[in-house]
């Protein structure tokens, strides 16, 4: 997964979390929307800056554009379906 940038963001507890956001791929069910992930957690935030030193520090949680499912079948398909679903014509 490519991570398009990165955020340093405060935990409840203490501590700080890194996390790199991106676009899911294709192939996914949610392709083409918003991914946050999860990457480390760090004692300070001058430590988290050391391994990404091109983070953006936040002042608090950043939450991620709401996830859409609306474009999914209803039912549940069998595999061809599926394939054709999800992969159209790639071959």
């Amino acid at each position: 997964m490519k991570n398009d940038f990165y955020t340093i963001e405060p935990e409840i507890y203490g501590g700080f979390s890194v996390f790199g956001w991106g676009t899911y791929e294709r192939g996914s069910v949610l392709a083409g929307q918003q991914r946050k992930s999860f990457l480390a957690d760090f004692a300070t935030v001058a430590e988290a800056l050391k391994t990404y030193p091109k983070a953006d520090v936040m002042g608090g949680r950043v939450e991620p554009a709401p996830i859409s499912v609306m474009h999914l079948p209803d039912r549940e398909m069998n595999a061809y379906e599926e394939e054709v679903y999800f992969h159209g014509n790639d071959y």
